[in-house]
């Protein structure tokens, strides 16, 4: 949880400025670089069809799903959006409940 404002130093508010302009210039240059062209992976659609394909089976939780999803990540040297991410998983969530509805 963030800190109430009056608790904030003024070196701190530097520190985290710096810190959240340093993260935005870095997701702004992965935005350029994930658009897929001719033989990059597309790190969404990749991780979608492992999402929907029979990779994972009723051990999985979904704490190894995003870990899966990280290894996509890595290979591809893309990141999933936060979007992206969130659709991943509650689409194995839901797919998980009807493949295994007895064990969900």
């Amino acid at each position: 949880m963030a800190k109430p404002l009056e608790e904030w130093t003024p070196d701190d508010l530097r520190f985290e400025i710096s810190r959240l302009t340093e993260e935005l210039a870095r997701r702004a240059s992965t935005a350029v670089v994930t658009s897929p062209g001719k033989g990059r992976v597309d790190v969404v659609r990749a991780c979608e069809n492992w999402v929907r394909g029979l990779a994972w089976d009723e051990t999985f939780t979904q704490e190894m799903v995003e870990d899966e999803l990280a290894i996509h990540e890595r290979k591809a040297g893309q990141e999933l959006g936060p979007l992206d991410r969130e659709r991943l998983i509650q689409m194995w969530l839901a797919l998980y409940a009807e493949r295994f509805a007895e064990a969900a």
